[in-house]
This record gives C-alpha cells, sequence and structure tokens, in this order.
C-alpha cells in the first residue's frame, strides 16, 4: 500500500522521534544557507498544510509548519503551528543536514528535547525532500524517550560525519520510512 505523506507527517514524526536532541549537532552554522529551500512548501494532496521557510539572520532559517487545521478536533497531534529557527550542521560528502531549535510551542509544554536534525534533498524537479535521521546511525544512547538529550551535540556530529565517511554509512544515515515529500514549491520567498 502506497502510503501518503503530508506535511502533516513532520507533526507525527517531530513528537514520535527518539533523535531530538538537547543542544544542537554544532554550536554554529558550518555552511551558508541553500536559497533553494526559501519560500512556501505544500503537498497538493494536503491543501491545507504548508510549510514556510524564510530568512533569518545571515545563515539561518526560520520555519513554520502549518498542519492547516481549523479547529482542535482536526488535529492528530499538538498544535496546528510549529516554529523552528535553525541552521545547516552539513556532513562532509556534500550531506545537507539542519538543526532545526523548536521554538513554538515551547518544548517542554509538548515533552520534547528542543533540538532535531533534518536531512534534505533538493531534486531535480525542484521539489524537496526531508528525512529524520535513522537512530540506528547514531552513537550508542541512554535509554528513555530521549536517549540522546545528554549526550554533546559535537559527539553525535562526529560519529555521524564518520558514518556518513562511506558509500555504506551515507546509505544507512537517514530513516527512509520518515520521508516527508516530495514537497513542491507554493510560493517563491
Amino acid at each position: 500500500m502506497k502510503r501518503l505523506l503530508a506535511l502533516l507527517a513532520l507533526l507525527a514524526l517531530l513528537a514520535l522521534s527518539a533523535c531530538h536532541l538537547g543542544e544542537p549537532l554544532l554550536p554554529e552554522p558550518n555552511a551558508d544557507r541553500d536559497p533553494r529551500l526559501l519560500g512556501e512548501w505544500h503537498n497538493p494532496e494536503q491543501p491545507g498544510a504548508s510549510l514556510r521557510i524564510t530568512a533569518e539572520g545571515d545563515r539561518r532559517y526560520r520555519i513554520v509548519h502549518d498542519t492547516g487545521a481549523k479547529e482542535e478536533n482536526d488535529r492528530d497531534l499538538g498544535p496546528g503551528k510549529m516554529t523552528f529557527v535553525g541552521y545547516h550542521t552539513d556532513l562532509p560528502g556534500g550531506i545537507r543536514l539542519l538543526s532545526l531549535e523548536l521554538k513554538d510551542p515551547p518544548p517542554k509544554e509538548i515533552e520534547l528535547q528542543p533540538w532535531l536534525p533534518l536531512g534534505y534533498e533538493v531534486k531535480a524537479d525542484g521539489t524537496v525532500v526531508f528525512r529524520l535521521l535513522d537512530y540506528r546511525s547514531l552513537p550508542p544512547g541512554g535509554d528513555g524517550p530521549h536517549p540522546y538529550a545528554g549526550m554533546p551535540g559535537r559527539k553525535i556530529w562526529d560519529h555521524l560525519a564518520k558514518v556518513a565517511s562511506t558509500p555504506e554509512g551515507r546509505a544507512r544515515l537517514f530513516d527512509s520510512d520518515t520521508a516527508i515529500g516530495p514537497l513542491q514549491r507554493k510560493r517563491a520567498p
């Protein structure tokens, strides 16, 4: 059965993901903003939902995810909108990776750690696909719902860089079941 992936899936994945971190992978961006990400994105099968990505300062993004929910009972999880601020913590070999900090709602209110690493790829047709890291590519963590909450982000980034240094490692870096997209550009910046 073909799974329909919509922007609402992002919200569900955020809540269920064990890949939330207590701190960013790197304290500062290691690459400039990718102008191809800027704009408003949507899944045509979910016309009310959108993902708006704007510039925030010199090298950062502001990302607003809107589920399109009009009433409380329209939502599967959490609020109708979530706001993130993030930047590139790219891995060697051209692997695009964002460190996103959940700003609204406050992470503690929804029992999440504030940082989420999220990979992405802009396809030749201009669509974009986001992916969560495969937890099996992360260093061994603790137990519980947030096993990486106390692990230094740099330690995780160094481990991921080592994993990404081989073709086999790159192939298992992202969880293919968490693909969000392809999303189409609804509006340019």
